[in-house]
């Protein structure tokens, strides 16, 4: 039975006392740096009902995605760095990242030793339109993946044509299960860890989130170490992993559903 612990903590900290080389692959989303602070844009009077919507458009996510452009170099820095120590040889590292820095990681993750492999392209089918009409719509993201090491990386080729370096999903409107304002698809994240893991690796999410990756994670019969320094996002998590910790029917060995606390902070790594 695998395990997932989440925890809440700093994740640079968090990783400063976990093993060099014990973690077989890591899935980050962190801040992108791109907030723009009070821009909430109000839907609510658009002349198109199609675009016009109640709640207003946040470009505004929070003040963990507002620093300086000096302060968000050197925490990348940071974060990556200790990613690519605890990074096993041969293992993989994904990041998500804002189009305009991606290559920062790229070029960054090289001096720990890791090596570039691609940049994928997550496709959403459904993007925010455009309101003033003087760009083409947002419709993508980026991932950037790396593998360390000289040791071959674990790659479970699926078909061709399952493997374009793209993928294709909805954005949060469609599948969102959670109030978190960067929520990513279940879908993408289970595809993967599919591909850069077999079960019973250990997984790490440095940026947590809303937990996309502990339930991932469950699904797929992989153990997790999700870090996140929100403690509303660790309850988000929380809850959102033993809702499916119910729906697969598990249960702890006296037959009760194990409850958040049941998943949450444990005192040793896996």
């Amino acid at each position: 039975m695998v395990t997932i612990k989440i925890e809440n903590y700093n994740c640079i900290d968090f990783m400063k006392q976990m093993p060099e080389g014990s973690v077989d692959l890591i899935i980050a989303d962190p801040p992108y740096n791109i907030s723009k602070l009070n821009d909430n844009r109000d839907r609510s009077k658009l002349n198109s009902p199609i675009m016009r919507r109640e709640s207003p458009l946040k470009y505004d996510f929070g003040e963990w995605d507002n620093k300086s452009r000096e302060e968000f170099l050197e925490f990348t820095k940071s974060w990556l760095k200790e990613c690519c120590r605890v990074l096993k040889n041969g293992g993989t590292i994904i990041s998500f990242f804002n189009k305009e820095d991606i290559s920062y990681l790229g070029w960054t993750a090289k001096d720990f030793g890791i090596r570039t492999r691609t940049i994928m392209s997550w496709h959403k089918t459904n993007p925010v339109p455009s309101f003033r009409k003087v760009n083409y719509l947002s419709a993508c993201e980026f991932l950037w993946i790396g593998s360390k090491g000289d040791k071959a990386w674990t790659f479970n080729f699926k078909q061709q044509k399952e493997m374009h370096n793209f993928f294709q999903t909805a954005n949060k409107s469609s599948y969102g299960e959670t109030s978190h304002p960067t929520e990513k698809p279940l879908s993408l994240i289970k595809y993967l860890i599919e591909i850069h893991s077999k079960e019973n690796d250990l997984v790490l999410d440095p940026f947590l989130g809303s937990g996309t990756t502990a339930v991932a994670c469950k699904i797929l019969n992989r153990n997790c170490i999700g870090i996140e320094l929100s403690e509303e996002f660790v309850k988000m998590s929380k809850d959102r992993l033993t809702k499916q910790e119910e729906q697969d029917g598990n249960t702890t060995n006296d037959g009760i559903p194990p409850k958040p606390k049941d998943l949450g902070i444990l005192p040793n790594f896996i």
